[in-house]
């Protein structure tokens, strides 16, 4: 399909004729379930029902297309452009609903891994009453995913409506090894591709270990690499020198906002002493590796244990 940018106006009628639409066949879905001894009435809402979602599909296929195209990354191995599309007018957009997201389909390069980012909200809140996942407000990385040898990152920058957003990447040179992906920016789910190319849907949860902020570190240790903001030739930067994203000013957790409110949807764990010492004789500190009693150093990193 040709991709027709939107107009500011037809977005956001499309948005609003998607949103009542969704209440309309929602609507008819309870009818239906109310309807269960009057058969005519039964048949009459089933087509009903069928032209709502006929109409439904029309209008979630031209959200889509009006949508842009945006270069976002590129691969650290094969040097090849990662674009998809994405709504970067602003946090209103269907494609930003956390739970029922509007999107196109994305077929995955040979490399790519998972994308997650962060919005930074400052001033307005989004409006709306679906929930909007944006991530933390700052640039931050998956250690478990980064920890795993064949898995580099990419961090990048973009404006969505008024707001700083970042990007990063992940990228695989192995897609074979079995490590589980994370929730794709924006949503509470991946669907990703299993080793027979069979899709394959997941979730995995803001937890505290998932998120880690200190973006330095991990560029010096040659596993995070990075865009310049406004960088059309996407070139890739893997120094600390100069680089835009460090030490940025924002909260340092996922938010969840709905109705305008914004609310922290990180998951704090506490253990107990005797419950840390466990954790901690029987797992890498650094990698996460399961390690044996009386080992001195871990097989996978290398590190002391």
């Amino acid at each position: 399909m040709i991709n027709t940018n939107f107009l500011i106006e037809e977005r956001k009628n499309s948005i609003v004729n998607l949103l009542q639409l969704r209440k309309v066949v929602t609507q008819l879905a309870n009818d239906l379930e109310d309807a269960t001894d009057d058969e005519n009435l039964q048949s009459h809402l089933m087509q009903e029902y069928g032209k709502a979602l006929d109409e439904l599909k029309d209008l979630e296929d031209k959200y889509i297309v009006g949508l842009p195209r945006k270069p976002l990354s590129r691969c650290p191995f094969t040097n090849e452009t990662h674009s998809q599309s994405i709504d970067t007018f602003g946090l209103d957009g269907v494609w930003w609903d956390a739970e029922n997201p509007i999107r196109g389909y994305e077929e995955e390069s040979q490399t790519f891994f998972a994308i997650t980012g962060s919005v930074n909200i400052i001033g307005e809140t989004p409006d709306t009453f679906f929930s909007i996942k944006p991530g933390p407000a700052v640039p931050w990385v998956s250690p478990r995913l980064l920890d795993n040898e064949n898995i580099r990152a990419v961090l990048s920058h973009l404006k969505v409506g008024e707001y700083d957003a970042y990007v990063v990447v992940y990228y695989s040179k192995d897609k074979t090894t079995e490590i589980e992906r994370i929730n794709t920016w924006g949503t509470d789910r991946y669907i990703s591709e299993d080793n027979e190319g069979l899709a394959v849907m997941g979730n995995t949860f803001d937890e505290e270990d998932e998120y880690d902020f200190d973006i330095a570190a991990w560029i010096t240790k040659g596993k995070l690499k990075w865009i310049a903001p406004d960088d059309a030739a996407l070139e890739l930067h893997d120094s600390i020198d100069n680089c835009p994203y460090l030490n940025l000013s924002g909260y340092q957790y996922p938010v969840r906002i709905q109705n305008k409110e914004i609310v922290n949807c990180m998951i704090t764990i506490e253990y107990d002493d005797e419950e840390k010492e466990e954790i901690q004789s029987k797992f890498c500190t650094n990698c996460g590796t399961p390690i044996s009693e009386g080992m001195k150093f871990c097989g996978n990193c290398g590190n002391k244990v």
